[in-house]
């Protein structure tokens, strides 16, 4: 209180004073440490050294450093935070705090964060018809609701859906108890996540309250498929809460409230996934249950079979950096690319993929086929999204433009057969996604065959591949398809998936040795594909990401359109520069993007017109 009253008499005489974030005076503790310090701001030592008193001092810093700020490392999405230009001297003051009031302090933080998600629902118009009834927790639901500070801005979305066949206990613990399997459903949007045991006072927090279900750390990367967008770090507690029977929440919240030097450039404000069951069983039970809750009834039978469906809510609840004015900024603005509309529907799409089915069959395949198939492809997207982080994986690539170069080349360092480079551009069609998709499928699997076996074989053969088998989810969403073509070489096989919903479509294609086929499809032997550890190896897939440049989904009156490709050389051969290796995919890019304005767009382009595509404008056409 001392402290807050020192900021209104500063207030008052017109001294303005920025926090950095939700809070600038937030107590921290120190699990090893019976000491705890309301740190405001970097310490500085001065006179009152060894009197318990320190005093402080924190000074505007530059874009190009890293800062400790109410020491916490926040990072900005280029790595940095905006320049912040502030300097007040204050002192700062310690004090014990027992282990039951570190407890206490965990608890009433989990517990605000668990109001706030429930708050956001109800606002939303939800099935949440009224907020849980958890004390006195203002203070705390406030400092969630901080406007953050320039430079940063607020995202904040909630959206609704069914999803069968998972119980909600079965959905609560895939998010909560799997950091690896909630990464695998809500992929590519996020590309990747780490997660980690929660320690001290939140520890002790899980044990005491048995409503709690898990509680973890968790780290995760948000990329978009484009090297234009910066990718979203989050470090963040995620814990997840029975609220009844059949009734669950998963909250995360940002670990500035809990380690001050969690290393992120954006804040997970208190978000998550309210989870509830719909069945025969428990349809009744739900209209006199409890009072937060708007009743629902439904029974659903399948060939005279009952089956549960799991309603969800979903709220993200994020603080970022400000967009930057590139080819992304209209659905990055509109709440599209990040959205909760958007995890959702990832999510449907990933579960919908896990189901597929064969179909169209030419060839024999082992049972174990699918299995295969979902693992490789998948690997093969794992790889594209490598390709356009903003930090790749420099164990298997090697950024050889620099950062201004709107085309990206990539050295592959995991291939020795050929001296390997990937080219990586982002461009803008007048045409709406859905033709796009359906023109690049075709072109996709012809690039890649041309370019790995050259295009005097390919050309003498005009007829269309033939088409092996379709491996594909029900509804049409996902599709992975095997082609066979005869060349002077031999039999060249042809994998491709291609995904498609309404926020991001994918095209992609691999080249497989008919060894490869008659080993992994055929016979169905265990392939290094099915480890983890192994999918950056041998990984090199061409093709196309595709999103809507704005609203209206696959039907939107114009894409962006992220191009990978696959560039190889003889290593016998003559060295291959980066102006070569640019130039080579440059000549790719430009035919791409020439075909789809005069095939889909209807309309012919300059070279001049196609270089400004290139150069990641919003305003190109």
């Amino acid at each position: 209180m001392i402290i807050y009253g020192i900021f209104n008499i500063l207030f008052l005489f017109g001294i303005v004073v920025q926090f950095p974030g939700p809070s600038c005076i937030r107590l921290y503790a120190y699990e090893d440490d019976e000491d705890f310090v309301d740190e405001g701001f970097a310490e500085k030592k001065g006179k009152d050294k060894g009197k318990g008193i320190t005093e402080c001092k924190y000074k505007g810093t530059s874009s190009a450093e890293l800062k400790a700020f109410g020491g916490q490392q926040m990072l900005s999405a280029e790595q940095t935070i905006p320049r912040r230009d502030l300097s007040v001297a204050l002192k700062t003051y310690k004090r014990q705090l027992s282990n039951y009031q570190r407890l206490q302090l965990a608890n009433n933080y989990c517990k605000a964060a668990y109001l706030e998600v429930m708050s956001l629902a109800k606002e939303a118009g939800t099935w949440v018809r009224a907020k849980p009834c958890l004390g006195n927790l203002d203070d705390l639901v406030n400092e969630f609701r901080t406007p953050p500070l320039p430079g940063r801005k607020m995202e904040v979305s909630v959206a609704t859906a069914v999803i069968p066949d998972v119980l909600a206990s079965e959905m609560a613990e895939m998010m909560t108890l799997s950091s690896n399997l909630w990464s695998k459903l809500l992929f590519p949007l996020v590309k990747h996540v780490e997660g980690s045991n929660v320690v001290g006072s939140l520890q002790y927090l899980s044990y005491a309250d048995v409503s709690i279900k898990a509680a973890v750390q968790m780290y995760a990367e948000l990329q978009l498929p484009t090297t234009l967008v910066p990718t979203r770090y989050f470090e963040f507690l995620r814990y997840g809460k029975e609220i009844m029977d059949g009734i669950y929440i998963i909250v995360d919240v940002s670990s500035r409230y809990s380690d001050p030097f969690a290393k992120r450039n954006s804040e997970r404000r208190p978000s998550g996934v309210i989870i509830r069951e719909h069945g025969p069983e428990d349809c009744e039970v739900l209209l006199f249950c409890n009072l937060l809750f708007l009743p629902y009834c439904c029974f659903n039978h399948c060939n005279g079979n009952a089956f549960y469906l799991k309603q969800i809510i979903w709220i993200e609840n994020v603080e970022v950096d400000e967009t930057r004015e590139n080819l992304y900024s209209t659905i990055i603005g509109s709440n599209l690319a990040y959205g909760a509309h958007r995890w959702v529907t990832t999510l449907l799409w990933n579960l919908k993929r896990d189901k597929s089915s064969f179909s169209d069959l030419k060839i024999d395949v082992h049972p174990g086929a699918g299995s295969f198939l979902l693992a490789l492809t998948q690997a093969m997207k794992r790889f594209f999204m490598e390709c356009v982080s903003q930090h790749p994986d420099e164990a298997a690539l090697t950024v050889i433009t620099s950062g201004e170069d709107p085309i990206r080349i990539l050295h592959n360092k995991k291939l020795t057969e050929y001296i390997s480079f990937v080219g990586v551009n982002s461009f803008r069609v007048q045409a709406k996604p859905l033709s796009v998709f359906q023109f690049l499928m075709k072109k996709d699997l012809q690039l890649e065959q041309f370019r790995v076996f050259g295009g005097s074989e390919t050309n003498e053969v005009h007829e269309e591949p033939e088409l092996l088998f379709t491996f594909g989810a029900d509804d049409k969403s996902n599709i992975i398809s095997l082609h066979k073509r005869v060349t002077k070489e031999g039999i060249v096989y042809g994998l491709q998936e291609a995904s498609m919903d309404e926020y991001c479509s994918f095209i992609l294609s691999k080249t497989l040795t008919e060894d490869t086929v008659n080993a992994h499809i055929v016979c169905g032997n265990k392939s290094i594909y099915e480890d983890s550890k192994s999918r950056m190896a041998n990984i090199t897939p061409s093709g196309f990401a595709i999103m809507p440049d704005g609203p209206g989904g696959l039907h939107c009156d114009a894409s962006l359109v992220t191009f990978l490709v696959q560039l190889y050389y003889d290593p016998l051969g003559n060295p291959a520069d980066v102006e070569f290796v640019r130039k080579d995919f440059l000549s790719d890019l430009n035919n791409i993007i020439r075909e789809l304005n005069e095939k889909v767009v209807g309309e012919k382009m300059t070279g001049i017109e196609i270089i400004h595509l290139t150069q990641g404008k919003a305003s190109c056409i």
